[in-house]
């Protein structure tokens, strides 16, 4: 009923146009009319990267997630959980991460409205559906959702093909990977109509053991165009069912430390055949008796799969997610000048995750037990289940005026959330007390709570175009934010009466003005720009839950200045992308833990990140071609307190002027060589990220070194001049991954503790490091047949 009353409307606010003539171009134009709100205009003082259809669909066919392929473009650091960039994958732009990075879709955002991220885990086959991408480096033009801290990326889907058209695909690799995809569109339909639509399947084995999954997307969309206007329905879902590895490799556990037994770096987890250990799915043998990590003939530590107590294996840890989202919108011209779009959206999202927790405390889940003895019992053997609903629906608007002086630009985005988290536990393995907290199987409820979030915005922004070769700039946005969340949370304390709920009763509401302006120059393929822009971000659903008892968190604030000079032409292209980002009262993790042992974030006062972003390509010839880019970064936090575990007493407090901030590598460098003649096309991409410091005390003990590795992609584009069984084309396609089967971990965390007692100072600390590796050499083969 919901959807028949939208499309209605939209059909209502269609009817009244004034009718023009329909043609492609005036079609295309539509297109791009769906995004303008949310992309940079055209001579925008901005640094942005585009990703076309081309790349979007020769992408597609390798079933890794999207932020692989954005981490050719300036600044960008991607890494996947499973080692091959299938299944749960991350990224950061800047050094910023996820909840940073603002995400829409066809203008409609993407972000978790509590999380404020996008979890790229089962998105893998979207490329196969986007006609184009941008991404935004700094805070940006205003655009819809979550404010942009590091980056904003537009994802646009494609235009519907006016001629019928299918597509069958399909790829297989190492590590028994697979991908399958087909698409298809009618072609126009009584000179009105088109009706397309895409189903696209990914399923590994995983690198890291425990990892298999299988996850994918589906679209349906149906297109109506009119005289000057279009109508269009899309129903884009996904789905994931993916073991996961969100630990690394760890170099320690709870019983001893595999630092004592050298794995101190991932070069030594490698060489004692942990490259592929995964402690949600498995443990490694101990010998308490002589203190050590047995090792076999090859000096590979031994493992051992988790057993429930019926014998049977425990299968692994996965996380299950389902998406859908549905948008509805209309866009018309009237006149030459001026262009609208409206949208109405609904997303419903529900998912969750099943985990073994091996010898865990009975207070961790709030529970005390004493057995029929009257013994009390301070661990068992848990499996608990965390999930998460989410419905999110809401109003896209934006209208466009454009002459040759000005391109002007006005939107309103209204937004509501309604979502609950839950969590359960459906497996202890204390038979006694299973069956007192778990009477006749019935699963045990152990936290639950609700929330509410209204996201309204309002934007403004004008170029104008003067003196031939000169534009300049503004923006101006307002948010009005209200979010609410109640319950019982998963997190515990210590009362005189046994253990309580973490009770949550949190009720904000916060008003942004975020301004923006710019100036360019334009002439002859030179382009210079400068521009300084403002904004604010709310605090996320973490940020407010795992505060502990430091002030209740405020917003972050950030200014970013820019200046930048491109240059252009036939044979050769570079350009130059200087930035400041000052930042007031970012959050970051500041090393205290709760009461319950959760890291604690807080708002410092002060940080920064500064660097120059370069690009520049080369037409060596007509088939062979040379490009790179790199991004060059200090990142730093002024005034910084850390708090560091002590075993024998209170945390110490460690100071530090000018520390550099966590997981914000000073270099990434990406090179490529392109040859192409005729049909055929190869590509060699080698990558490069610097020292990674896994916490804010800027120690290189507590970091991840430097990694390079390259990747080589052929394909061959066969075309059928007369058809066989109805094909019009064939594309053979090879991509080569880390040829060089380099060893290194993209990603991590650390725990760092000190004890004068055991000989532990600050600067000689316990630690524990979790690795996230990536594979070695992999290759993925595939073939697409067009009809």
């Amino acid at each position: 009923m919901k959807k028949v009353v939208l499309l209605a409307a939209a059909i209502t606010c269609a009817s009244g146009l004034k009718a023009q003539t329909t043609d492609t171009l005036a079609n295309q134009k539509l297109d791009e009319v769906v995004v303008s709100g949310v992309r940079v205009q055209k001579n925008a003082p901005y640094a942005v990267a585009n990703i076309k259809k081309a790349e979007l669909e020769a992408f597609s066919k390798s079933g890794r997630e999207l932020p692989f392929l954005f981490s050719q473009t300036p600044g960008v650091l991607a890494w996947g959980e499973n080692g091959l960039g299938t299944g749960t994958a991350a990224m950061r732009i800047r050094g910023a991460a996820g909840s940073r990075i603002n995400v829409t879709l066809d203008g409609v955002a993407l972000n978790s409205p509590e999380d404020q991220t996008v979890f790229w885990a089962n998105m893998n086959s979207y490329a196969s559906l986007l006609g184009s991408v941008q991404i935004q480096r700094g805070i940006g033009t205003s655009t819809n959702g979550d404010g942009a801290f590091g980056g904003s990326i537009s994802l646009a889907t494609a235009a519907p093909s006016r001629k019928p058209a299918f597509e069958v695909s399909g790829s297989y690799g190492s590590y028994n990977t697979y991908n399958a995809g087909v698409k298809f569109s009618t072609g126009l339909l009584w000179n009105r109509l088109v009706l397309d639509g895409a189903y696209n399947e990914t399923s590994t084995d995983g690198y890291v053991h425990g990892t298999q999954g299988r996850s994918g997307s589906y679209y349906g969309g149906l297109t109506y165009f009119g005289d000057g206007f279009q109508i269009r329905y899309k129903n884009i879902g996904n789905f994931e069912k993916t073991g996961q590895a969100w630990n690394g490799v760890v170099a320690g556990n709870d019983d001893a430390s595999l630092m004592d037994a050298g794995i101190k770096t991932y070069k030594d987890m490698y060489s004692h055949g942990l490259g592929r250990f995964n402690p949600l799915y498995e443990g490694i043998v101990f010998d308490s008796d002589n203190w050590k990590f047995p090792q076999d003939a090859n000096g590979n530590y031994q493992t051992y799969r988790y057993k429930l107590k019926d014998g049977s294996l425990w299968d692994k840890t996965t996380d299950n997610f389902y998406q859908n989202h549905n948008i509805l919108s209309a866009s018309w011209a009237r006149g030459e000048h001026w262009s609208h779009n409206v949208a109405l959206h609904y997303t419903y999202g529900f998912g969750y995750y099943s985990e073994f927790r091996p010898n865990n405390k009975f207070s961790k889940f709030g529970l005390s037990f004493y057995d029929k003895d009257g013994n009390f019992v301070k661990r068992s053997d848990f499996v608990r289940m965390k999930g998460l609903t989410q419905h999110t629906y809401g109003a896209v608007y934006n209208v466009n005026y454009k002459d040759e002086k000005w391109d002007v630009v006005a939107g309103l985005n209204l937004q509501q959330f309604r979502g609950g988290h839950f969590g359960y536990l459906t497996y202890i393995e204390n038979s006694e007390a299973d069956a007192k907290f778990r009477p006749n199987g019935t699963d045990y409820k152990y936290y639950d709570s609700d929330a509410r979030k209204y996201d309204y915005s309002g934007y403004f922004k004008a170029n104008y175009h003067f003196a031939d070769y000169w534009n300049v700039f503004a923006d101006l946005q307002y948010r009005f934010l209200d979010y609410k969340t109640d319950g019982k949370n998963d997190k515990f304390y210590e009362t005189a009466s046994g253990y309580a709920n973490q009770m949550l009763n949190i009720s904000e509401h916060y008003d942004f003005v975020n301004p923006k302006a710019g100036v360019s120059f334009l002439k002859d393929g030179h382009k210079a720009y400068a521009s300084i822009a403002y904004a604010s971000r709310e605090p996320e659903r973490n940020n407010f839950t795992d505060n502990g008892n430091y002030p209740a968190p405020t917003p972050e604030r950030l200014m970013d200045i820019e200046l930048g000079y491109q240059f252009a032409n036939h044979k050769w292209h570079a350009g130059v992308d200087l930035y400041f980002m000052n930042y007031s009262n970012q959050f970051v993790q500041t090393g205290a833990k709760s009461d319950i042992g959760e890291n604690l974030t807080t708002n410092i006062a002060e940080s920064y990140r500064m660097g120059a972003e370069l690009s520049a390509g080369w037409n060596v010839a007509s088939w062979f071609s040379l490009e790179g880019n790199a991004a060059l970064s200090v990142n730093k936090i002024k005034d910084f307190d850390e708090f560091v575990d002590n075993w024998d007493g209170e945390s110490l407090k460690i100071h530090y002027d000018n520390s550099t901030l966590a997981f914000s590598p000073s270099t990434i460098l990406n090179g490529f060589v392109n040859a192409h003649y005729k049909g055929f096309q190869a590509v060699w991409h080698t990558n490069f990220v610097s020292r990674q410091y896994l916490d804010n005390s800027e120690n290189k003990d507590r970091s991840l070194p430097s990694f390079s590795q390259t990747n080589i992609n052929l394909n061959y584009t066969l075309g059928l001049n007369r058809k066989f069984a109805g094909v019009k084309e064939v594309v053979f396609g090879l991509n080569l991954n880390n040829i060089f089967n380099r060893h290194y971990a993209a990603s991590g965390w650390v725990y760092s503790a000190v004890s004068q007692k055991s000989g532990y100072t600050n600067d000689n600390r316990y630690y524990q490091i979790g690795f996230i590796p990536m594979a070695g050499f992999t290759m993925m083969g595939n073939v697409t047949l067009r009809f």
